[in-house]
């Protein structure tokens, strides 16, 4: 029987996912092209909505992404067969041109910018899972990256 405590695993684990290089969008790595959609629209960081599919850049592009992040969210939960109904609200922002953490950011930390990726799950009983992750991103680059070869099956 799942409980409401294996939220907190559910949250680290979308965090370790979202900042990770499987996650991709169109074959590209989604945090660089969230951070050349930043830089794009001069703001910081770019907060995502995924219960709503509401972005703070009101973009068509990043609500592809929402989507396409709310779908890992949904596999995730169904994989601890979590019911979506406990989960009230799910947050998560990409910051960049952030400060150096040891934590995040390794001995590459000259390798590109530093970002990171905060998750807040919320609970329907108004608890509130926080996760953090993060790392080093260049703007996308079709140019200088190679395209994932994975099937986009999330849509």
């Amino acid at each position: 029987m799942p409980r409401r405590r294996e939220l907190k695993g559910i949250t680290i684990n979308f965090a370790k996912l979202l900042s990770g290089r499987n996650n991709d969008y169109l074959g590209y790595w989604a945090v660089g092209q969230l951070f050349l959609l930043a830089q794009e629209n001069n703001v910081e960081s770019i907060t995502l909505y995924l219960l709503a599919l509401r972005n703070s850049l009101h973009s068509p592009q990043v609500f592809e992404m929402c989507q396409q992040m709310k779908a890992q969210l949904e596999r995730l939960l169904k994989a601890q067969k979590t019911p979506l109904e406990w989960v009230k609200s799910v947050s998560v922002e990409f910051s960049f041109n952030q400060e150096y953490q040891e934590k995040f950011h390794y001995w590459r930390s000259a390798l590109g910018k530093h970002y990171l990726v905060a998750v807040e799950i919320e609970t329907d009983l108004g608890y509130i899972n926080k996760a953090l992750e993060g790392g080093n991103v260049n703007p996308h680059d079709p140019t200088k990256e190679h395209r994932s070869n994975r099937l986009l099956t999330s849509h």
